[in-house]
């Protein structure tokens, strides 16, 4: 298929490795460790695959009458030894396309498929044109040569995969073994994309020509097939699965992952341009022409370069078009951008570039190009994409700085340079709130493994943004990912990496190592709270965020983290990322997560929670969110959550979840691998079944649609019904990672005061084909039901190194007017210490009430903790209230718990500086404001809840000031994304009014 003008001319030199670049490179190799290395082992793979000769180059490359299959029997693991081989991995079958051709091999049993000799059938089958055609390969190759006590058909793979007889189901009863071999050991991170990005490498480095010869040679044939690869013809229900988005579509395969198989193509035809001239390239492929009565003799490095740019590069954009080149964020738009600098075109790059920023309609998955409506519209104002999950996020920032990067220096209009977009720089500090105890990032959604540590983020990546950008964060960021040290850390090998490593160390001697305190991302819905450094750091995250796409049914999640582990690991990554039962029944569900379930179902769809109070002080750390929209028949979903100082070392957590509404609430929490030890409770062990039901199976994998609860996933069920009084479970945490040079004796304990109708333990499983993941989780659900129902689950949770700081803890009366009160809307917690401490903790929903605990202690507000040392009050704190009274002391007395006013104005325009002009009530000294956040009553589509980085006093306004927020726009999409013009949506408006809470301490740390 010709797409290039008869007038087109063809690419004349590189555009993308410039010569700049490759002497970047050449240096970097000659100065620095890290080249060299990076070097050598470039050289070393390219020297690999030129064991071969030109002709096994070329024969890698598999044409389109043979299926591409990402997933091998996803269900029914090795016909030998079964689900053992999910130990290894989504994708664990190994092979060697240069020493075992045809062949995987189970990593478990170490059996080797298919039986059948497939190379020689598959070489019976090339037709006169060069292309495999079943209809003429010899069938009688097709039976089993590797197990003579099998029957002759057992595991033999035609290229269409080997039915078990055993099995009925169309989805899974196939063994693509052939299908999996071409897409992971020839195509995608196989063969010929390996030895075409090492060949590639190596000639940059080195000038050899013997690397551009090899990898011209693959980048014809693959020019040659190119153009009538369509995977969509291999369905997903025949057991064909591809990474597509289960659209169906692509090319050599899925549609997502097509996008990077593509830019290894034409980054390679950029870096190996010269080699379309080398001699020996000429005669073997003219050769190959005239053998295969091709169209295009290849008589001329014009004619393989118009081969090349035709059968690949001019294929991409009407790829994007129909769906068959189509990703996450970036992915595809990506594509285009190499495409359209590799082409060397002026007229299609001043055609291609436009075609990426502007919005398309009707097109599978995120759009053609529609850059710019993904930054306005799709792009939160923490930086976060749409995707819930950190690690599919960082996708977005990773891909579209790859169109950044591909388009600076270009001469592409300035309305094009990424790098001065706010909401693309935003995207550069998506991770920073995610960091814990500096080492940790939340298996929020489908994200890492279940508690292993690492961070989110490519040093790369930090290092050319900050090169970029001059953001000293983003240096921060970088030295963090390379351990806080400088000894090889670098950007790419085509930078001038002395000169920005030079400017990062500055940054650095300027603002110090990267350190995460605590952090609230109102508009993604995460909160950190953090305290402690080195081994005493200790985190409680709270997630309010997306609980769509790649994120999981887990609004309200509670996280902690302390000495050195994530103390109650979430799945993380499910076992295969598609619609199948256990992801959607059990990984991605409620109940697998530190929430609340309400009538045994999953929570509905949300983009992000609501918050009202937030705090962030020396003693006390609180986070308070409701959910509004997950459970549609609930009037409250809401979750307030502190941490408390015990000392330097330590902290408490003291969680209040409220639920209204519904006929069953199900609290869910579950500690980290290990065995747990109950206090004040009586189990019985269920003899058989699941918390589903005693007759109810344990779900094999999640292919069993008995209950959308998830509950047919929790086995081993012990019940206590009806405990007395509270009760406490305590896990004895297994370093599951090995992350500590010894095992410690460290825990988890929660203990729950609220009444509950029953208690249950239970064991569930991370997905086990995950390396590492542990076999189970031991989870406890307190269970409630009734008629129009409400909850109000209170638990305190400590971590602790092998004795308790802790020394008991009680639910506390509260009156009101001198009666007890009974509602859900005030609770009161005592917590005693060895040290002689007690804590009072109160909260209330009601902060105009006066509430008396314990007949000594009067409080008003909605966030209280007295603390007292040989009865007498020693520190005291209040938050949005304005009493605190223990006795005769009035520890905390104030005229207002918050500030209340209206929004004037606001920064209308994108903008790397933002501020809100308000009217205050009752401010006189607006200093003490900066570090707050202010909750602005918007239309409730989003929460408008920002942090008030500093105050100015605005003197054209009565009582006016303005609010600096930093780099938080108040854009929330366009109002139009086809037509720009027309403007912005926003969060917040003129006369909204607005609500800044207020926090008190008395007394000191030390007392």
């Amino acid at each position: 298929m010709i797409l290039m003008t008869s007038g087109t001319s063809l690419k004349q030199t590189r555009t993308y490795y410039t010569d700049d670049k490759i002497t970047n490179a050449r240096s970097n190799i000659a100065r620095h460790s890290w080249a060299k290395e990076r070097s050598r082992q470039a050289i070393e793979t390219a020297d690999h695959y030129l064991k071969k000769d030109f002709e096994f180059l070329w024969n890698l490359v598999t044409t389109q009458k043979l299926p591409r299959s990402c997933g091998v029997n996803q269900i029914m693991g090795c016909p030998v030894c079964k689900k053992e081989i999910d130990r290894f991995g989504n994708y664990p079958w190994k092979g060697d396309p240069l020493e075992q051709p045809w062949k995987l091999t189970c990593p478990s049993c170490q059996s080797i498929f298919p039986s059948n000799d497939f190379g020689s059938y598959y070489k019976s089958g090339i037709d006169e044109n060069g292309f495999f055609n079943p209809e003429a390969a010899d069938r009688s190759l097709l039976k089993n040569t590797l197990y003579p006590d099998k029957d002759e058909n057992w595991c033999v793979d035609d290229g269409y995969g080997w039915l078990d007889p055993e099995q009925n189901n169309r989805e899974t009863r196939r063994y693509t073994f052939i299908a999996y071999y071409n897409h992971w050991l020839l195509w995608y991170s196989g063969a010929v994309e390996k030895a075409l990005n090492a060949f590639s490498e190596a000639y940059l480095y080195t000038n050899n020509p013997r690397y551009a010869a090899a990898g011209i040679i693959l980048l014809d044939r693959i020019a040659d097939v190119y153009p009538d690869m369509d995977s969509s013809v291999y369905l997903w229900e025949d057991g064909f699965r591809n990474s597509h988005g289960l659209t169906g579509l692509g090319k050599v395969i899925g549609c997502i992952w097509e996008t990077m198989l593509v830019k290894s193509f034409t980054l390679a035809y950029d870096a190996l341009f010269p080699g379309t001239d080398i001699p020996d390239v000429l005669s073997f492929l003219s050769r190959k022409a005239q053998m295969y009565q091709m169209a295009n003799k290849k008589e001329s490095a014009a004619a393989i370069r118009h081969n090349i740019e035709q059968g690949i590069v001019m294929q991409i954009k009407p790829g994007i078009e129909s769906g068959q080149i189509s990703g996450n964020v970036g992915m595809h738009q990506s594509a285009l951008a190499a495409a359209a600098v590799v082409l060397d075109n002026a007229k299609l790059t001043n055609d291609w570039v436009p075609y990426m920023f502007k919005t398309h309609p009707g097109h599978p998955g995120r759009g053609k190009g529609n850059i710019m409506k993904i930054l306005v519209n799709d792009v939160d104002r923490d930086g976060h994409g749409t995707e819930a999950s950190p690690g599919y996020n960082h996708i977005w920032l990773s891909q579209l700085k790859l169109v950044a990067d591909v388009l600076s220096g270009q001469g592409t209009s300035a309305a094009f340079d990424l790098y001065a977009y706010p909401k693309f720089r935003k995207l550069f500090h998506m991770p920073f709130p995610y960091v814990l105890l500096e080492s940790y990032t939340p298996s929020i959604g489908d994200t890492k493994r279940a508690g292993d540590p690492g961070l989110v983020g490519a040093i790369q990546t930090y290092v050319s943004g900050f090169a970029n950008t001059g953001d000293p964060l983003l240096a921060q960021y970088a030295y963090l990912l390379n351990g806080n040290k400088w000894d090889n850390l670098s950007g790419d090998m085509f930078s001038d990496n002395e000169k920005i490593v030079e400017g990062m160390k500055k940054a650095i001697d300027e603002f110090g190592p990267f350190h995460s305190g605590s952090t609230n991302v109102t508009g993604y819905g995460f909160t950190g709270l953090r305290d402690g450094k080195g081994d005493s750091a200790r985190a409680l995250t709270l997630y309010y965020g997306r609980n769509t796409g790649h994120g999981h049914r887990d609004t309200l999640n509670l996280g902690l983290y302390a000495f050195g582990l994530d103390l109650s690991p979430d799945h993380g990554y499910p076992s295969f990322a598609d619609g199948n039962y256990e992801r959607v029944h059990w990984t991605n569900n409620t109940v697998s997560h530190n929430t609340v379930v309400v009538n045994r179902s999953t929570q509905a769809d949300q983009v992000v929670g609501i918050p009202h109070h937030y705090a962030n002080d020396v003693r006390v750390k609180l986070i308070d969110v409701e959910a509004p929209k997950v459970y549609p028949e609930t009037q409250m979903y809401r979750r307030t959550v502190a941490m408390i100082k015990i000392d330097e070392t330590d902290s408490y957590y003291i969680d209040f979840f409220r639920v209204k509404g519904g006929e069953e609430h199900h609290y869910s929490f579950h500690g980290g691998e290990g065995e747990v030890a109950t206090e004040g409770l009586n189990f019985i062990k269920q003899a058989s079944g699941t918390y589903a039901g005693e007759n109810v199976p344990v779900a094999d994998k999640g292919y069993d649609e008995v209950s959308e609860s998830g509950f047919n996933y929790l086995y081993h069920v012990e019940r206590a019904n009806l405990p007395q009084g509270s009760f406490s479970l305590d896990w004895s945490i297994k370093d599951t990672w090995k992350v500590k040079p010894v095992e410690e004796d460290i825990h988890l304990r929660i203990t729950m005061l609220s009444d509950v109708h029953e208690v249950s333990l239970a064991d569930g499983q991370p997905p086990q084909n995950k390396p590492g993941n542990p076999k189970s989780y031991k989870y406890v659900l307190a269970h409630r039901k009734g008629n129009n129902l409400e909850s109000q689950f209170v638990s305190v949770m400590e971590a602790y190194k092998e004795t308790r700081k802790v020394q008991s803890i009680s639910a506390v009366p509260v009156k009101a007017d001198g009666k007890i009160v009974q509602s859900t809307d005030v609770f009161a917690v005592k917590v005693m210490f060895v040290n002689g401490r007690t804590d009072i903790i109160v909260n209330a929903l009601n902060p105009d009430v006066v509430y008396t605990i314990e007949d000594h202690i009067r409080f008003q507000g909605f966030f209280g903790v007295c603390s007292l040392a040989a009865e007498r009050p020693v520190y005291g704190y209040v938050c949005n209230g304005t009493l605190l009274q223990a006795g005769e002391k009035v520890m905390i007395r104030e005229a207002s718990g918050n500030v209340s006013g209206s929004v004037v104005g606001f920064t209308k325009d994108m903008s790397a500086e933002n501020q809100i002009t308000v009217r205050l009530n009752g401010v006189t000294n607006a200093d003490t404001l900066a570090g707050k956040y202010v909750y602005i009553q918007n239309d409730g589509i989003r929460n408008a809840a920002y942090e008030i980085k500093d105050v100015k006093v605005d003197a054209g306004t009565d009582n006016g000031f303005v609010l600096n927020i930093g780099d938080i726009t108040l854009i929330r999409s366009w109002v139009d994304e086809f037509d720009f013009s027309r403007g912005y949506v926003y969060d917040v408006h003129e006369g909204d009014s607005l609500s800044i809470p207020l926090c008190y301490e008395w007394g000191t740390l030390n007392s």
